[in-house]
């Protein structure tokens, strides 16, 4: 994978990330006072279409690794479970937020808990395949031993 590449998922993934648990501090933690009781944040919406847009960079970049990434690297098995798991994740996070705009009440409250858990736990998984594709590549450009 280029570096540029590398870096631009990179960002994508850390801005995803942290706008998204952002969001959740913003929505939890600080709901704004009203006569009428707690209301949404200010920066809420903001917050929201900043995440938005960048998941559809998201969207497209996970596209293009599954197209290049993946399939060059399935038959090497060092990293094939932990880029299985962040695929999965990546496949119902992507699944989930469609669902909270495009779905009924009921299926939205269950898409909205699946999303924020996943999403604050993501992080997690992604952060093992990189530091196991490190480890690896590490591993591979060591010399060996002269006997």
């Amino acid at each position: 994978m280029s570096t540029g590449l590398r870096r631009a998922i990179y960002a994508v993934c850390a801005l995803l990330w942290a706008s998204g648990c952002t969001w959740l501090v913003v929505h939890f933690a600080f709901p704004t006072a009203t006569d009428f009781g707690p209301a949404p944040n200010p920066f809420e919406p903001l917050l929201l279409r900043v995440h938005g847009w960048v998941a559809v960079c998201g969207v497209f970049l996970f596209g293009w690794i599954t197209a290049n990434h993946i399939s060059d690297r399935w038959r090497r098995a060092p990293n094939r479970i932990s880029g299985f798991s962040l695929a999965g994740f990546v496949v119902v996070l992507t699944a989930s937020g469609y669902a909270l705009y495009y779905t009924t009440d009921q299926l939205h409250d269950v898409a909205a808990a699946t999303h924020e858990v996943m999403g604050a736990v993501a992080i997690v998984f992604a952060l093992t395949h990189w530091w196991n594709n490190g480890r690896s590549a590490s591993n591979s450009e060591t010399p060996k031993s002269v006997q």
